[in-house]
């Protein structure tokens, strides 16, 4: 087998619960959806988007590492759009492994002196696409076959693609036969925010599948919002939709934002109307420690 993939780095999770633990991480290319309204003067009107990722020059572009935060739009389109597709690692699932184990402290998940675990987290692009998904599967086979499986493990999903049997299946026997848990990561677009239709975008039943497979308390839903009554408006209603469908994961905010600059501006008021309205609050550490740069 084949793996497409953007990335691979070694950083400590930025968002929601586990932030501030090492993870290793591996981000797939494509995605079902664009975000193009993130950063928009107004996200729902696509006829006055700026795509900053859309008009970059890419003639002397020739690795991820060079590409600049985008500003609007979708921050890592370079994960999904056919013009960076030039850019893509395509490797068997040995070559990535290889990879992947030389980016951890003296390759080994479980830290040799402190005993503390780093996380596994598969990102994207969308990494629960049908395609995909056989991928996340592989690599945690071939870790196993070398003796150094994870015992956490991450996925960050727009959460609208359904599991596969094959995928929680393996799910299953992980928890069970090895003591592993799967972290869902769901964060739904608003179309408020992103630019995504509801329609499209949110998908309750596939995300009370997730839940059923890992576990109820193995997940978290994060929506970015731009503090408009209307995000706010989104979150309320999409958190009952989520509820009523089985879904119990906590709930995360974050404000929107691609850089530093952005994000700050409304970053205390959000947090104090996400606490104010019940919610858990994010910011987005890698942000603030390093400009959301690529690989970080």
């Amino acid at each position: 087998m084949d793996l497409k993939y953007s990335e691979t780095f070694f950083s400590a999770q930025g968002e929601g619960k586990y932030v501030g633990i090492p993870s290793l991480w591996m981000r797939f290319f494509l995605c079902n959806l664009q975000c193009d309204g993130f950063g928009q003067d107004d996200p729902t009107n696509s006829e006055t988007y700026e795509l900053p990722y859309n008009d970059l020059d890419l003639t002397d572009i020739t690795d991820v590492m060079q590409l600049p935060v985008f500003s609007k739009g979708c921050d890592s389109s370079y994960t999904w759009s056919k013009r960076y597709k030039h850019l893509i690692t395509d490797r068997t699932v040995e070559e990535a492994v290889d990879e992947l184990t030389a980016l951890l402290p003296a390759g080994k998940f479980k830290h040799t002196k402190t005993g503390q675990w780093s996380h596994m987290v598969f990102t994207g692009g969308e990494p629960m696409l049908k395609n995909t998904q056989p991928g996340m599967i592989a690599i945690m086979q071939e870790f196993y076959r070398r003796g150094n499986l994870p015992k956490y493990v991450t996925v960050e999903t727009n959460g609208t693609k359904p599991i596969t049997p094959e995928l929680a299946k393996f799910i299953e026997d992980f928890k069970i036969d090895h003591g592993g848990e799967w972290f869902w990561s769901v964060s739904p677009k608003l179309w408020s925010t992103a630019g995504e239709k509801n329609s499209k975008a949110i998908c309750p039943n596939v995300v009370s599948k997730y839940a059923e497979v890992a576990g109820r308390k193995c997940g978290q839903l994060k929506f970015v919002v731009n503090g408009s009554e209307e995000s706010w408006n989104e979150v309320e209603k999409h958190t009952r939709a989520f509820r009523a469908s089985g879904c119990y994961f906590p709930v995360w905010i974050m404000g929107v934002g691609g850089t530093f600059e952005e994000l700050v501006l409304t970053e205390s008021d959000i947090a104090d109307e996400a606490i104010r309205r019940g919610y858990n609050y994010t910011t987005r550490v890698h942000v603030h420690l390093y400009g959301n740069a690529i690989g970080k």
